[in-house]
């Protein structure tokens, strides 16, 4: 039963993955020049909001895989604590989920 929750923690990562990525390749394509500075700014801070995000959703989903035993695991310390800072006001410590060969 296990293998059956993991199965779909890694499926729900992937698809958000696959959610934001799309997100991601839209932003890009758009043209800063074509905008005035507030929209410029505004594209610019939501890239930097969903790289952090998407940073986050491949190593939860990287976790999974593992428990599932698809992947390998990573050093210990590759599990640590990261820090975001996707604007200059802003700071976030996110400990990611670890794999269960790594949790202790």
């Amino acid at each position: 039963m296990l293998d059956l929750e993991d199965l779909n923690r890694l499926t729900k990562q992937l698809q958000s993955l696959k959610r934001m990525r799309k997100q991601q390749m839209k932003l890009s394509d758009k043209s800063l020049q074509d905008m005035t500075p507030k929209q410029a700014q505004k594209v610019s801070a939501d890239q930097s909001w969903l790289g952090m995000e998407i940073d986050k959703a491949m190593r939860e989903a990287h976790a999974a895989a593992v428990d599932l035993g698809i992947a390998d695991a990573r050093t210990a310390d590759s599990y640590g604590t990261v820090d975001y800072r996707p604007s200059a006001f802003h700071h976030y410590r996110h400990q990611p989920t670890k794999p269960r060969c790594r949790a202790a």
